[in-house]
């Protein structure tokens, strides 16, 4: 039985690169998921975002400003997995859908402090094409444009428009083609964020 959810985001991927998806989980889910991202956050478990990867990763602010918790399915909690079980299911259909075999998702929660911003990039690295779909879950009850954080997704013509972050919305696009930003955030903005991969998980 085809996925009503998962087939409108894989036309839009299709036909802009990108998908926006309002309400896909039950509130209490997301409302669980927000509070458990403050609870980590609040026991200091976030660490400060970097860039690159390997030996070149490193802190640098003028550029990005968010913590992040990585997150594993083993030790999820049951909302977590709850909301893992259908990521899975996203990528088993994405896969199909387009025809690309991803091995695995990978996830974090990111928090954008008060003042924190990230400046424009695209998802995949330059030289390697293991991230093929990035995916995020805004966890922002009650946001407001005027608290800031939208994603800002440049078009190739150099027009750009932006997105909400608000409570359950789901964003997907294509990791190698959506250049973006996140403008900075007027109050804490909270997300569980990763990616669709091609490569196995190593140590």
């Amino acid at each position: 039985m085809i996925n009503p959810i998962f087939e409108k985001i894989a036309e839009q991927i299709l036909s802009q690169s990108i998908a926006i998806k309002d309400d896909v989980l039950d509130s209490c889910v997301l409302d669980a998921l927000a509070q458990e991202a403050l609870t980590e956050y609040s026991q200091g478990e976030f660490k400060d975002a970097k860039i690159g990867k390997g030996i070149a990763m490193q802190r640098i602010s003028e550029v990005r400003g968010d913590k992040v918790f990585w997150l594993n399915k083993v030790d999820a909690s049951a909302r977590l997995k709850t909301y893992w079980n259908w990521v899975e299911g996203l990528q088993d259909y994405l896969s199909e859908y387009f025809r690309i075999y991803l091995e695995r998702t990978e996830l974090h929660f990111a928090v954008y402090p008060i003042g924190a911003f990230y400046s424009p990039h695209v998802d995949q690295f330059r030289d390697q094409g293991n991230r093929v779909f990035s995916l995020i879950l805004y966890l922002n009850k009650d946001w407001k444009p005027a608290d800031g954080g939208q994603l800002r997704v440049y078009n190739d013509d150099g027009t750009f428009y932006d997105i909400q972050p608000i409570h359950g919305r789901v964003v997907c696009f294509r990791s190698d083609q959506i250049l973006h930003k996140v403008l900075e955030a007027n109050k804490p903005r909270i997300s569980l964020t990763g990616w669709m991969r091609r490569d196995a998980f190593t140590l």
